[in-house]
């Protein structure tokens, strides 16, 4: 009966300006890039199991397959659909993210699953406000 359990709350953090000058849209970047390096690492590890197993010809009993990666990504796609972005770079790393994901080999395969069309229809939400004339990419940039 020693024990006494602390009922404290815990304080919040305290809200830090962002590091960046992209603002609001800095920590969805961070995310964007999270994506791309658990993609990567999934993609290690399916390279790797076809290997171990030699495409499906060894016996794969002891083998584990981490797709840890794979979890986390759709953790971060619901993430992402879930935002509006509010600068070109996060809107074209979104729409980069929804290209890698549509333009997988295989339609059927984990990759192919998910809230792309929630993160598009978001972008799309966000770049309504740009001109129709408004040039964009690199003519523009030489103007």
């Amino acid at each position: 009966m020693n024990d006494i359990l602390n009922f404290k709350r815990s304080e919040p953090p305290a809200h830090e300006p962002p590091k960046s000058k992209f603002g609001h849209d800095e920590t969805y970047l961070k995310w964007c890039a999270e994506w791309r390096a658990a993609r990567a690492q999934q993609q290690k590890n399916w390279a790797e199991n076809e290997a171990a197993i030699m495409w499906g010809t060894l016996p794969d009993k002891d083998i584990e397959l981490d797709m840890e990666p794979l979890s986390r990504m759709h953790e971060l796609e619901y993430i992402l659909a879930m935002t509006k972005p509010r600068t070109m770079l996060l809107a074209l790393e979104l729409l980069g993210i929804c290209i890698t994901i549509l333009a997988h080999e295989d339609q059927d395969a984990t990759l192919a699953e998910g809230p792309v069309l929630d993160i598009v229809r978001n972008v799309v939400k966000s770049l309504e406000y740009c001109k129709n004339e408004m040039r964009i990419g690199k003519k523009a940039a030489q103007s």
